[in-house]
């Protein structure tokens, strides 16, 4: 017990005191090998081998390929064409917004890479139409979570790697959930645009064939930028490429469409998006380094069974015991990034539901929802935070949306991904077959 104590209040210490995260579990690592007597060549050998995994190397390459798209203007045909098929509907451009969150999800699996590219574009629209500028940063920031649950996900690919699941089949879990979160945020910005008395109203549909005309202009310009992620999830659930080589499929695509089809991408913005793209891939690489010396730690101190028979010796319960495993995640999430949160919880978490007979295809989707609904929520709140740099509003304009957003879409999705496995789970049996449910120790 000393051990989890220790180590999670050093984590949150120097999270709190602005330490990058990366040091922050360097830091902690050899703070506790030092207190716990653990030797740099018992630790270190056993991080460098489970960093050898080749299916590391798609996180940068989705973080690459949505780098591209926003470098390379592909994100503004495919907004277009989503406008007009709903722009005609009430709350229409909202709606524009998130499905468009959604797609770009389809590409890139970053949440911050969603915001930075779909909310740069569709806040000033959104203000224009008359949307309150801290409503609409607040509607792109919590939709740009649905890129860690509508495949592929670099979060997904972190827990899958982590817990030995397989990636496929934890893509496909978070599928479910997406959808009905991104439906969520449809019906709450439909209700709320009620409320707005600025918002214009939809433009009126004209006739069909205008109509079809423009969707069909739109669809085709669109066209290139909307093959993308039919291509990549094709090719991973067609099983013709693994998630790493469809990961690098998506660059080989994005960057002669960005260049020759929408020539938006320019070799200094080429240039631009590897070197940032580098920075963010180095970051993550060094904390999942000194996280697996720490899990080895974890592991040897047996923690992950010491948690799973504290919880269970509160209750037999199943229905408190995920209560208790949500409050526990919601509270992670307020406090750390979901890659940071991904690595802590899910080697901990992952004995205790598999003891109450979930399976780890549906917990996927349980850690994930709850990460993700952590970046919308204060203190740490990185979406909030990055969405009023874009947006160019304040905290205070953003707060009470947000968390409208948060307890009306994240909190309900949450749930009914805990208690309803079908949700989850019916799209990975259905594709892969019912032994994707088995674990694999």
């Amino acid at each position: 017990m000393l051990f989890i104590v220790l180590s999670l209040g050093i984590l949150v210490v120097l999270f709190l005191i602005g330490l990058p995260v990366a040091f922050a579990f360097g830091l902690t690592t050899i703070i506790l090998a030092g207190v716990f007597g653990y030797s740099l060549d018992f630790l270190l050998p056993f991080a460098y081998d489970r960093m050898r995994s080749l299916l590391l190397l798609s996180i940068p390459l989705f973080i690459i390929a949505g780098a591209v798209m926003e470098k390379g203007d592909i994100t503004g045909p495919l907004i277009d064409f989503i406008d007009s098929i709903v722009s005609h509907l009430k709350g229409g451009l909202g709606t524009v917004g998130v499905v468009a969150q959604a797609v770009f999800g389809a590409i890139s699996g970053s949440a911050a890479a969603a915001i930075a590219c779909v909310g740069s574009i569709m806040i000033p629209r959104l203000v224009d139409e008359g949307y309150p500028r801290g409503y609409a940063t607040s509607l792109m920031s919590a939709s740009a979570g649905l890129s860690l649950l509508i495949p592929p996900s670099i979060s997904m690919i972190l827990y899958g790697w982590i817990t030995n699941t397989s990636i496929t089949a934890c893509f496909l879990a978070g599928a479910g959930p997406g959808v009905l979160l991104a439906i969520f945020f449809i019906i709450i910005n439909w209700f709320a645009v009620g409320r707005f008395h600025t918002v214009k109203k939809p433009r009126p549909w004209g006739s069909a064939k205008d109509v079809a005309r423009e969707v069909s202009g739109k669809g085709w310009k669109a066209l290139p930028a909307l093959m993308m992620p039919v291509v990549i999830l094709g090719v991973i659930y067609g099983g013709i490429a693994t998630p790493t080589e469809a990961a690098a499929i998506a660059v080989a695509y994005a960057i002669p469409v960005g260049f020759f089809v929408y020539r938006g991408l320019t070799a200094r913005k080429l240039a631009s998006a590897l070197i940032e793209c580098s920075t963010n891939v180095g970051a993550i690489m060094v904390m999942l380094f000194f996280a697996m010396a720490f899990s080895r730690m974890l592991i040897t101190e047996n923690v992950p069974k010491l948690i799973a028979g504290w919880m269970l010796s509160v209750t037999d319960n199943k229905i408190v015991i995920l209560l208790i495993i949500n409050a526990f995640l919601f509270l992670v999430g307020m406090f750390m990034d979901d890659v940071s949160g991904m690595i802590i919880t899910a080697p901990l978490l992952l004995p205790v539901v598999r003891e109450i007979g979930l399976s780890s295809v549906q917990f996927s989707a349980i850690i994930t929802t709850n990460l993700t609904m952590g970046l919308m929520t204060p203190p740490m709140a990185p979406l909030i935070f990055l969405g009023q740099i874009i947006g160019k509003t304040t905290f205070t304009d953003m707060f009470k949306p947000s968390m409208v957003l948060v307890f009306l879409g994240y909190l309900p999705v949450v749930l009914i991904t805990s208690y309803w496995a079908p949700l989850s789970e019916w799209l990975p049996v259905a594709l892969l077959g019912s032994k994707i449910l088995i674990p694999a120790y």
